[in-house]
């Protein structure tokens, strides 16, 4: 693992799919594609401290959601541009968040891991109603920290003229630098912590699903919520600090749009 003190972290919230450990804060993708908006607000995330964690904790969480023309900001996605833009295809760049955690965190004797910042290519297709993204995000800021492929789909549904709920699918792939960096137990952390040595070569991270509502109170402030599950697999499953494979994650929000 990568030696690091970032601040206590949850697990990644991985960018490209489809509310992956965060809220979908618009109000319909389908309707807002291709529309300048400002969507503000704030939630909180019950998550795991680290993937993997038995142990959760409640996290105060920023609800961003922008775009005007090109540009875009959006808490899971980053801060970008989109490159292509089509009635069902878009293309894009971003730079986003790779979350780390804390020693405190992991069992005594194993290392922190920094978070980065990472540069994140993306596409994504709308055919029938459904939505479909493939999104791929290296490290920049510290290469030990390796590349993320997401693939995701999203089935937004509108329920009443005032509810929306998208029910979605995701899956995660992670180079061996990511999985080594995140899962891996080295030589003297295998000393000191009392694990066993672990060298997880790449492979599919996760698979995870989710529902995301988000409800129209007044045309400005809407409510959003999320709950999910996310089932870690294969090496990363297999890691000695991983404590469970299977893990909920819920959230819960308020924002304000104009």
């Amino acid at each position: 693992m990568t030696a690091g003190t970032a601040a206590s972290a949850h697990a990644d919230p991985v960018p490209g799919e489809p509310s992956s450990d965060r809220l979908d804060v618009g109000a319909d993708v389908s309707e807002q594609k291709g529309q300048n908006r400002w969507i503000f607000g704030a939630g909180v995330a019950m998550a795991p401290r680290y993937q993997g964690s038995d142990r959760y904790e409640a996290q105060p969480l920023p609800l961003i959601d922008v775009r005007v023309g090109r540009f875009f900001a959006k808490v899971g996605d980053g801060i970008g541009v989109t490159v292509i833009e089509t009635p069902t295809f878009t293309a894009g760049v971003s730079v986003n968040w790779l979350q780390g955690y804390d020693a405190d965190d992991v069992p005594d004797g194993v290392q922190g891991v920094d978070s980065a910042l990472g540069a994140r290519v993306f596409v994504s297709a709308r055919l029938k109603g459904f939505v479909a993204t493939l999104a791929a995000t290296q490290a920049v800021t510290d290469t030990d920290r390796g590349l993320l492929i997401n693939a995701g789909v999203a089935y937004p549904i509108r329920a009443t003229e005032r509810l929306t709920i998208t029910p979605s699918l995701g899956a995660t792939w992670g180079s061996r630098t990511y999985m080594d960096g995140y899962f891996g137990i080295d030589t003297s952390e295998a000393t000191a912590s009392g694990l066993p040595r672990y060298r997880p070569s790449s492979g599919l991270k996760d698979l995870s699903f989710r529902v995301a509502a988000n409800y129209r109170i007044t045309d400005s402030i809407s409510l959003a919520a999320s709950i999910g599950v996310t089932q870690l697999l294969d090496r990363a499953a297999d890691s000695p600090i991983v404590e469970k494979k299977t893990q909920p994650i819920g959230l819960v929000g308020l924002t304000y749009s104009f």
